[in-house]
């Protein structure tokens, strides 16, 4: 069987023209796969959609491609396509150009071209959606958005769950419906634009809930309609109040999506006057319905009042209203932060005294569970004042409820302001070392605590780079791997000896776990020790230890490989 000139040039340019190919084998089980196949220098373009395959990546997608790619030529380059083609020979190797391709048109009846063009427009759902835009502009009827709204509904809502596996090609279907809308408005179609955005919109708010959105595709979707939509308004210029209602709506909906957060200040310039006094008119009467909460109060409509509660800031703040910026605040004082919320205003309009009032009182109502952001901030309130002793002690006390690295730093720190780190660091130690002995003759501890060791003394000597001391509280009371790894680096330089025998240990859990990675881990301290024993000239000594391991760990293969380079 003789091959049309059309399959030849197809097959002598597929390894050129499928550059995206590792792509499609990486994405195969994911996307719909758009292949386009160009035969250069004769100018034909073949394009087809290779729709959504239920195949693992292991297939081969190019042979997929490619005989897909056969059977459209077999099926639809005519004769008129092989004497483009044959015309090359006939006239000594002139290649078809555009201008011979407009001219061969011009010659065409007017009935030849307009199936042909229809023919295209069945196919090409991009030609006929432009065309159907320019009808429409040019039609008093303008355009059929039921039609819109039904691609963004089907869009969305595709029947049942999508799966992690499944967003790429769900996000790229509403991402297409997007695009149309961008296009509609490109078109000179805002009202119907902002119409379909806030229904997008709203589709999402729906939808959110049946997907699996990891990797935050409902965020850039979210995002993508709201820019769309504000620069729609400023173009269609919708009425004031009733575009304020709608916002609103949209903002307080408690919906995951956080649709139009800050619209007031967002839209300042669509709104006005008349749309900026209703905004705030609906915000104050659901304000009025919020009620106060207090100590222990969970109750309530957390996504709803947390959506009013920002929108009555965002007003007294424009308004630069402190006093009532501070009674929104007031509503809700149910938790230590809230009060620490307050005091912090009150410090940024320079109103020291109360703030140093709400602190104070923040800390009392909470005593059961006291929060050391709260505590922090009255000691800096306190040594404004100069009363360092008690800025001293809630420093102090921080440390003595959770005897950890952060706590220590920030008691020695400020310790260091008043000119008391010697006895600060003394009383600190003194009180760990109490701490871990209390710990080691508990009879009962919680599991996830593990044994008690000396792993806290070991930071805070390491981060003050007293690298001896570390290395004496690690010999006497253990401490984590993490630290004992650090240590023997530390001491690779002077004590070497020491920094071998860490990592020879060491190195035997690492093997233990039995993964790969955990393989190239423990290989990678067997280089060190290697390195560290040939400089104190134990080569012989290495090549014993490193036969020991091979002898104990024969069975583990791919140890063994990675051993082979020792």
């Amino acid at each position: 069987m003789v091959e049309s000139p059309v399959k030849k040039a197809f097959l002598s340019t597929i390894q050129a023209d499928l550059a995206c190919t590792p792509f499609l084998m990486r994405r195969l089980h994911e996307y719909i796969i758009p292949g386009i196949f160009r035969i250069p220098r004769e100018g034909i373009v073949i394009h087809f959609q290779l729709i959504r395959m239920y195949a693992s990546p292991n297939h081969q997608i190019l042979e997929h491609c490619v005989a897909l790619g056969l059977a459209w030529i077999d099926m639809t380059v005519t004769t008129a396509s092989d004497e483009i083609l044959s015309t090359k020979k006939a006239n000594k190797g002139k290649v078809p150009t555009l201008k011979d391709i407009r001219k061969w048109l011009a010659d065409q009846d007017h009935g030849v071209l307009l199936d042909m063009l229809m023919e295209q427009v069945q196919e090409d759902g991009r030609l006929r959606e432009t065309l159907l835009l320019k009808i429409a502009s040019e039609n008093a009827r303008g355009i059929d958005i039921t039609a819109y709204r039904a691609g963004i509904r089907n869009a969305f809502h595709p029947g049942g769950f999508v799966d992690y596996y499944g967003m790429g090609d769900y996000a790229a279907g509403i991402n297409e419906e997007i695009a149309k809308i961008d296009r509609l408005f490109a078109a000179g179609f805002a009202e119907e634009t902002v119409i379909l955005c806030e229904y997008a919109l709203d589709q999402a708010s729906q939808a959110i809930g049946e997907v699996d959105d990891s990797d935050g595709d409902f965020s850039y979707i979210g995002e993508r309609l709201q820019e769309l939509h504000l620069a729609a308004c400023r173009e269609a210029k919708p009425a004031p109040v009733a575009l304020a209602k709608r916002l609103f709506d949209f903002e307080t909906s408690g919906s995951d999506l956080d649709i139009f957060s800050g619209a007031a200040e967002t839209y300042q310039p669509v709104l006005g006057k008349e749309g900026l006094a209703e905004y705030r008119r609906l915000a104050e009467a659901e304000w009025a319905k919020v009620p106060a909460k207090i100590k222990g109060d969970d109750s309530g409509d957390f996504g709803r009042r947390y959506a009013i509660t920002r929108i009555m800031e965002s007003l007294a703040k424009a308004d630069g209203d402190i006093d009532g910026l501070i009674a929104i605040k007031k509503r809700d004082l149910s938790s230590p932060r809230r009060f620490l919320d307050i005091a912090r205003i009150f410090k940024d309009a320079k109103r020291y005294d109360e703030a140093l009032a709400w602190a104070e009182k923040g800390l009392l109502s909470f005593k059961e569970r006291p929060d050391n952001d709260l505590r922090d901030f009255l000691a800096g309130e306190y040594h404004r004042r100069k009363r360092h002793d008690e800025a001293y002690g809630l420093y102090r006390i921080q440390f003595c409820e959770h005897p950890v690295l952060e706590c220590y730093k920030k008691y020695i720190g400020y310790a260091k302001e008043v000119k008391r780190e010697e006895m600060a660091r003394g009383d600190a130690l003194a009180w760990l070392r109490q701490e871990i002995e209390r710990e080691k003759k508990a009879s009962k501890r919680p599991y996830w605590q593990g044994k008690p060791d000396h792993s806290r003394l070991v930071e805070i000597f390491l981060w003050e780079k007293d690298v001896e001391a570390a290395w004496q509280e690690a010999q006497a009371g253990d401490c984590r791997d993490g630290l004992w790894r650090e240590l023997a680096r530390l001491r690779e330089k002077y004590h070497p000896t020491d920094a071998v025998g860490v990592y020879q240990r060491l190195v035997e859990p690492v093997i233990e776990r039995k993964k790969n990675d955990a393989y190239e881990e423990a290989a990678g301290m067997i280089g060190k020790i290697q390195a560290l024993m040939n400089v104190q000239g134990k080569a012989k000594e290495f090549k014993l230890y490193l036969a020991d391991v091979r002898l104990r760990h024969k069975p583990k293969r791919n140890l063994m490989k990675l051993l082979e380079k020792f």
